[in-house]
């Protein structure tokens, strides 16, 4: 952790002298549930949820993908350890936290395959940067298999063909203290109950059914890899806390997130873990398929080794703590989702056609501080208040989960961050990045 915040706090100086400082802010009200006219509001396609009055703005980078993506022919093998690119701390493919809990059982699993990656830039000046990871099965250098994304139609086409896939675009410097980011995400691919039932189409949740979520997702309980075909969804929008977003395995995605807006169609022999808000009965029903997720993770407490931190999630009923998410998307719809960041908090935003809210914009935003304080929210040292939450945790080798002195880079990205989940496809479109307008 501590060299990761080494790490973070040379990538936000670097990334603050070369961009201005930005905000954008909801509109007080969005701190609770929207409007009642907002719910269910009739209307044409998405909109972006309105900014505060008198504010001024400049739109910096707009991305359409017109052009085509540049992906390199060769990947790149990640050989993980410290030396790798991609190393950042005990959550890593062949962290200590799997070593000490899995053992032998999860290190031959790791030696099973080999994981190669491919990093690209893209859009103007290269603001984008596109990640991909591809597993190789058979140890013969080339990947049978990897995540990638398509221009196709004037939108980024997320291809994830099996759940071994990984592929998210992201923003290529450290984002400064304010900004906002807008991304509209539509026809939504990922698994999901059709005319009531998990299996549709040859595929159960959409996945083949042999899928498991090897080596990295398996228990206190018994080292077996668990299926993978209970969880499948995709990132809409998220903000990150460490220098260089890009796949990995779940548990290590889950550690690392400050806001984030997702879906995770899911189902057990219990049924979903998930709830989602009806307003029309006034109560949060437990469903599974298709949720929309606003959830700002939580720094009060380190949370679950398996599953990080939990979160504060908002609802048009208010406030939550846990899985009882906003809403549902609809299949061939399209959604623009915001985050902004004013430099006191997080603003998200999420504006379609909802299953519940019908044509609808949710907003809502939390100050960083405000109980529960949002996970990793820093992006300087001299953001910390002087006692913030830190704990000590022993995950096969020690450290500060919030040391004094740290700082936490904000990068935001979409796609499929997961190496042992996911398997579909969705569009992203119309990528805009915006600054304050100083004059």
């Amino acid at each position: 952790m501590r060299r990761g915040a080494a790490r973070a706090r040379r990538g936000v100086d670097a990334s603050t002298r070369r961009l201005a400082a930005l905000a954008l802010v909801l509109p007080a009200a969005c701190s609770g549930a929207p409007a009642p006219e907002a719910l269910g509001a009739s209307g044409g396609g998405p909109k972006p949820a309105a900014r505060a009055a008198g504010a001024g703005w400049k739109l910096v980078h707009h991305e359409t993908f017109d052009a085509p993506f540049q992906e390199p022919a060769a990947w790149t093998e990640d050989r993980y350890g410290d030396e790798s690119p991609y190393h950042v701390d005990v959550f890593d493919e062949d962290g200590e936290f799997f070593s000490a809990r899995g053992g032998e059982v999860f290190r031959e699993g790791l030696r099973r395959f080999r994981s190669f990656r491919k990093s690209f830039t893209y859009g103007e000046g290269g603001w984008l940067t596109v990640e991909l990871y591809g597993r190789d099965s058979d140890r013969d250098g080339v990947p049978e298999t990897g995540g990638r994304f398509e221009a196709a139609g004037g939108k980024a086409r997320l291809v994830s063909t099996r759940h071994y896939d990984g592929a998210i675009l992201r923003s290529t410097a450290p984002l400064p203290a304010r900004y906002r980011v807008e991304v509209t995400v539509s026809n939504i691919d990922f698994g999901g109950l059709r005319e009531g039932s998990w299996t549709h189409g040859g595929k159960t949740n959409g996945y083949d059914g042999d899928e498991l979520a090897d080596p990295w997702r398996f228990s206190d309980r018994s080292t077996a890899p668990r299926s993978a075909t209970f969880d499948n969804g995709v990132y809409f929008l998220c903000i990150t806390d460490y220098p260089r977003p890009a796949p990995h395995n779940n548990v290590f995605i889950h550690h690392h997130r400050k806001v984030v807006m997702d879906t995770d169609s899911n189902f057990g022999e219990d049924g979903p873990w998930s709830q989602v808000w009806n307003p029309s009965t006034g109560r949060a029903e437990q469903d599974g398929s298709r949720y929309v997720s606003m959830i700002w993770l939580r720094g009060d407490a380190f949370g679950s080794p398996w599953t990080g931190n939990g979160f504060t999630s908002y609802t048009a009923g208010g406030w939550k703590d846990g899985p009882i998410f906003v809403d549902k998307y609809l299949d061939r719809e399209a959604y623009v989702v915001t985050v902004e960041r004013d430099g006191r908090g997080y603003a998200m935003s999420a504006a379609g056609r909802f299953h519940h809210g019908g044509s609808t914009t949710y907003a809502a935003r939390r100050e960083f501080r405000e109980p529960p304080v949002t996970w990793h929210y820093n992006q300087r040292p001299d953001e910390i208040e002087a006692e913030h939450p830190n704990e000590t945790v022993d995950f096969g080798k020690t450290f500060e989960t919030w040391p004094a002195g740290s700082a936490y880079p904000d990068h935001f990205f979409f796609g499929d961050p997961h190496i042992n989940y996911y398997e579909g496809t969705a569009e992203f479109d119309d990528v805009k990045l915006y600054l304050p307008d100083d004059g």
